[in-house]
């Protein structure tokens, strides 16, 4: 811990220890309401009406595989329904509209778990993915980079931590394979593709994958990316059958053009993309959907321009703009923004004597507490914090300084 704060702190400067306190208050906050929501959900911070909520729609969908009933999951009520009556022991309240969305190549993942008991396997799948981003952050580390266990350490101490694990989600899992892509991007490009392929297991945050690959000029790494999704696809169609991937993709196809209304009162306007965000300030759905895609677009130049320009801040770009991307995230996915928010910060700019950077570093931080937008006013700015800070980013990269200059005619 005094490593840590050692870190974080800057003789001479006392407003970092009040951002340190703050940060660690909302760490502690939210590994508190995980604790007690073993024992009495909403007793602390929201009912989440058992721990692993998420994890039973994960592993309902594995035992409705196994049972030959998959089909079950193609339709969200009765899906829910079964999900209750599976689960009831854990839950302290029916759970409400809970469809499977994933495609079918994240379920082929899962079935290994499916062996183990629910509590085993929600514990194993937490405790394995944690290690795995882990590792991925500190392995290897050296004198380039003398912080990255602490930068390990705290991301999976922030709150976005603790709702991945008391939801159960997989939010470790992709920013494990995300940063473990990248880092062995220019070492093994093979290996990295294949890596960043796995991510395609929850499509919205492989979207900016192939933009980074191209515009860093990494063809290698591009075909294996692609050689590996695919591998992962047909691997589940093997083993799980072809008609769980027609089902998916009719799912899919059908939301894009006509929503099912349960999925966007139950799980869309829940989250955090822009898309949500500008539903809550009073967007009509049109201009919602066409806002996400300019975000979608905006987020793709941030992240052309950081890997062609092989930026310091490449990966922490690539994090960020993944879920101004996404047209759909929620508070655990913030893990991806803690993460990009303190590679950036452990480079060198927390450390300046100006009072923004811990400002901007400690917003990112609490986004999971200003969630959900749709209940929250001040999380229907997060889009404009993300954009803030890739702003930030690429303007203070030395990388990024000779286009900076070109672009504006003069020094930046």
């Amino acid at each position: 811990m005094q490593q840590i704060l050692r870190a974080l702190t800057i003789r001479g400067q006392p407003y970092s220890v009040v951002f340190v306190i703050s940060a660690a208050l909302a760490a502690v906050y939210g590994w508190l309401v995980y604790l007690t929501t073993f024992v009495h959900p909403g007793l602390m911070g929201p009912n989440y009406r058992g721990v692993g909520t998420d994890w039973m729609v994960f592993y309902g969908a594995v035992e409705s595989f196994r049972s030959g009933h998959f089909s079950i999951a193609a339709n969200g009520d009765a899906f829910t329904r079964f999900l209750n009556q599976q689960f009831a022991p854990w839950l302290s309240a029916p759970l409400p509209y809970r469809p499977w969305v994933y495609p079918p190549s994240y379920l082929f993942l899962l079935l290994p778990f499916g062996l183990l008991p629910f509590l085993t396997a929600y514990g194993a799948f937490q405790l394995l993915t944690a290690a795995a981003l882990f590792a991925a952050i500190a392995w290897r580390a050296d004198n380039n980079e003398p912080h990255a266990r602490t930068i390990a350490l705290l991301v999976l101490l922030c709150p976005a931590a603790s709702i991945n694990a008391v939801d159960g989600q997989n939010a470790f899992l992709s920013a494990a394979l995300l940063v473990g892509g990248i880092r062995l991007l220019e070492e093994r490009p093979l290996l990295a593709g294949a890596v960043l392929g796995l991510a395609t297991f929850k499509p919205q945050f492989a979207v900016l994958v192939p933009v980074a690959l191209l515009a860093a000029g990494q063809w290698r790494a591009l075909v294996a990316f692609v050689l590996s999704a695919v591998a992962l696809a047909a691997a589940s169609a093997l083993v799980i059958g072809i008609d769980a991937w027609t089902m998916w993709f009719h799912a899919s196809t059908t939301a894009l053009v006509s929503p099912n209304p349960k999925w966007v009162e139950y799980g869309r306007l829940w989250g955090n993309s822009v898309w949500t965000c500008a539903v809550a300030v009073g967007a009509s759905l049109k201009l919602a959907d066409g806002l996400q895609l300019a975000a979608l677009a905006v987020a793709a130049a941030f992240t052309a321009i950081a890997f062609r320009r092989q930026a310091g801040c490449r990966l922490a770009v690539l994090l960020t703009a993944t879920l101004l991307a996404a047209p759909h995230w929620s508070p655990y996915d913030a893990v991806l923004l803690s993460l990009a928010a303190m590679v950036w910060a452990f480079r060198g700019p927390i450390v300046s004597a100006s009072m923004w950077p811990w400002i901007l570093v400690l917003a990112l931080w609490l986004v999971p507490l200003m969630s959900p937008p749709i209940l929250i006013p001040a999380g229907r700015m997060v889009p404009l914090l993300i954009v803030t800070f890739l702003a930030v980013m690429i303007r203070f990269d030395p990388a990024l300084q000779p286009i900076l200059t070109s672009l504006l005619g003069r020094r930046v």
